[in-house]
């Protein structure tokens, strides 16, 4: 199990066909664990103005981010617009938010249900993964779903999520 159980319990209680509120929980409770209250770390529930489909973790460091994560619904990864729509306002968020990061990189994931696509942007270069170019002629998937390639819930994405986890706290212990 890659998680405490009061960790699993969070994502067990989520119903079928869910929304992405429905995550709100299980991700906070996570995020909790991960950066607990008693440290210097701050987890930030935030909502994005004019959407209630759009709401996202900040963690801060003095109230500086050090980390994004923005939750989508499970569903979205079906289709390629909402992948799209995903991928760009994660990008806007991370641009808006780099400038403030005290870090060198500022690391982002998009959570779509339990599945994680990362994200991370080194200070003086572009987001990685990089921005695909649409094809004038051609419809192309700006944002492939094989970028969503690991589960919170299995060992796989839990130990990528933890290595981005601890990337972030040991450079913030050496500020």
């Amino acid at each position: 199990m890659p998680w405490p159980a009061k960790v699993i319990r969070q994502f067990e209680k989520v119903p079928g066909n869910p929304s992405e509120a429905d995550f709100h929980g299980p991700y906070n409770r996570l995020l909790y664990t991960l950066f607990p209250p008693d440290t210097d770390f701050t987890v930030v529930p935030r909502y994005m103005l004019g959407s209630r489909e759009s709401a996202d973790f900040l963690v801060v460091l003095e109230d500086k981010p050090v980390f994004i994560l923005e939750l989508k619904p499970p569903g979205d990864l079906r289709y390629p617009s909402s992948r799209e729509t995903a991928d760009r306002q994660i990008r806007a968020r991370i641009r808006d938010l780099h400038g403030d990061c005290p870090l060198p990189v500022l690391h982002a994931v998009i959570a779509a249900g339990t599945k994680l696509c990362f994200y991370r942007k080194p200070r003086g270069r572009r987001v990685e993964p990089p921005l695909v170019d649409a094809h004038p002629d051609l419809e192309t998937d700006m944002a492939p779903r094989e970028r969503w390639d690991c589960d919170i819930l299995e060992d796989e994405g839990a130990r990528k999520f933890r290595a981005v986890v601890e990337e972030i706290k040991q450079t913030c212990a050496v500020l």
